[in-house]
């Protein structure tokens, strides 16, 4: 056998392997040997008709194919050994054919993915702000806003027109400005009128159920959507029910249902701030932690396999099709709710797949590097966090975790979190203050830069998933570890408890929600 290599580039190489043709014409024997001993031919039991005669009733490209099928591992394996190749994480070769002729050889080309390369830019010393977010009033006043609304009534109304404050429940045909694909079939939606712009809401007030009415929106310049801004939007409403927004009275009974100690009304402000400064902080300390690493993979020279963005991207795909079975929704209704087609589908997957990678090999390099490594203590706090998450004990999540063969996430997210810590340690990290709209803002900037797309922070030989503007904790959790943490939490319990941390509890499923997601408002 011959072997000749070829470096592809720094993660890939070519290994063209040529197996002799007295090995691969013995090996096509064999299966024309195979093949006859299942034919049946008239005159002759099964398995006893003569060879010769039997490779009239075989397919020679069939007998081609088995016998290289069946040569190209074990070749592909003896050269491996012969060139000191060492393929990367058990990752799959992909295999060409070169030549297989009558009577010579069987020649192939196996691509072998290698492991990643890392060359780390700049990561100590780097100097970046800390976005220390601003809880307003508005911003608790919105939070109690968005809690009593779980709780309303809503109750018909016959004898007036909408006015502001209520709740409309229409179809609505939209047309923007310049649209190149409009809708053409009006959507359902439930609108509060009073939570969208002031043109939009405007035009609802006065109208009827049955009424309809053409509204036209102009979207300000500074508008969140940044696809919205300053456009036109025109809207053909068809008012279908108009119900009130019945808030309830703050009573004590009341109280004791949204928090376990607020009294009156004050103390229920101050739990609700204290839960939003809390998640304020968090937020900070993921967007520092995201542009932290960005700095360092932007100046770094990153290079891995081809195959393991292929993998990931798989790892994508699988999790998307169990995502929407969960929720008994085909791909086809996907795509219609997302605007999007299959192929941006896929180009989104494969940028997002190729960041969590460099994001994953970059923290790798800095472990390895500075000798960062995981002890007992750090997957402990790991473990206690998210079982308080989870509102579980300890126990119950390592067992779970033990018993699934899951430790493996938790162990991979304790050494992430122990990689960031060590850089935030050696940067300077000046804080600013900032408010939630102006930190909003400045992510949105930040990701229609090429270079500051959202990935996750995490090392591990498992697949991530991350959404900035989360906890920090959570969003360097991988898929698996939200699984075991979510399986642990329904083994110990017998109801899931998702409360928000401050204690305020959730409103009735049967109450109208989401009512102030609007078309106009997007």
């Amino acid at each position: 056998m011959q072997v000749t290599t070829e470096q592809i580039d720094p993660c890939k190489v070519a290994l063209t392997i040529s197996i002799e043709p007295e090995k691969v014409k013995a090996q096509q024997d064999k299966v024309y040997n195979q093949f006859a001993r299942e034919i049946t031919i008239p005159g002759f039991r099964k398995g006893k008709v003569p060879p010769q005669m039997a490779r009239n009733y075989i397919d020679p490209d069939r007998v081609r194919q088995r016998a290289a099928e069946q040569l190209v591992g074990p070749a592909y394996a003896e050269a491996l050994k012969e060139t000191a190749t060492q393929p990367f994480g058990g990752l799959d070769p992909e295999f060409e054919l070169v030549e297989m002729n009558d009577g010579g050889p069987l020649v192939f080309r196996a691509l072998v993915p290698l492991p990643p390369v890392v060359t780390l830019g700049l990561y100590k010393g780097l100097a970046l702000d800390s976005r220390k977010i601003n809880i307003s009033d508005q911003d608790v006043e919105a939070q109690l806003d968005q809690v009593l609304s779980r709780h309303a009534e809503y109750p018909s109304i016959t004898d007036r027109p909408a006015e502001k404050g209520d709740v409309v429940f229409a179809k609505v045909l939209t047309r923007t400005e310049d649209e190149e694909n409009p809708d053409t079939e009006p959507q359902p939606a439930f609108i509060e009128i009073g939570k969208n712009i002031e043109d939009f809401d405007n035009g609802l007030v006065g109208m009827n159920p049955g009424d309809s009415k053409t509204i036209e929106a102009h979207y300000p310049a500074d508008f969140h959507d940044a696809n919205l801004r300053g456009k036109t939007v025109t809207f053909d409403v068809t008012v279908t029910e108009l119900r009130a927004k019945v808030i309830p009275e703050l009573t004590e009974e009341f109280l004791k249902k949204l928090h376990p100690t607020a009294t009156n009304e004050e103390e229920l402000r101050a739990a609700l701030r204290e839960s939003l400064e809390k998640a304020a902080r968090e937020m900070s300390e993921n967007d520092l932690e995201y542009r932290l690493v960005s700095a360092i993979v932007n100046t770094s020279q990153v290079a891995f396999p081809d195959a393991l963005l292929r993998t990931e991207m798989q790892a994508d795909i699988r999790n998307l099709e169990e995502r929407l079975k969960r929720e008994n929704t085909s791909f086809e209704d996907y795509l219609e709710n997302s605007g999007r087609t299959a192929e941006e589908i896929e180009k989104e997957m494969a940028a997002a797949a190729d960041r969590r990678i460099r994001n994953s090999l970059v923290l790798a390099e800095v472990a390895r590097q500075e000798q960062i490594t995981l002890e007992d203590a750090d997957l402990e706090r790991v473990i206690a966090e998210r079982a308080e998450r989870a509102k579980v004990s300890p126990a119950a999540i390592r067992a779970y975790a033990e018993k699934n063969d899951q430790m493996r996430v938790f162990q991979d997210q304790a050494l992430t979190e122990k990689i960031l810590d060590f850089l935030k340690s050696v940067s300077t990290i000046t804080e600013r203050e900032t408010t939630v709209d102006e930190m909003e803002n400045e992510i949105e900037q930040d990701e229609a830069q090429p270079a500051g797309d959202a990935a996750p922070l995490t090392i591990s030989s498992a697949r991530t998933v991350r959404r900035r503007g989360g906890k920090p904790g959570d969003e360097t959790v991988t898929a698996d570890t939200e699984t075991a943490e979510n399986a642990a939490s329904e083994e110990a319990t017998e109801t899931a408890d998702d409360l928000p941390e401050s204690g305020v509890t959730e409103g009735d499923d049967e109450t109208v929600e989401n009512v102030t997601e609007t078309t106009a408002d997007r």
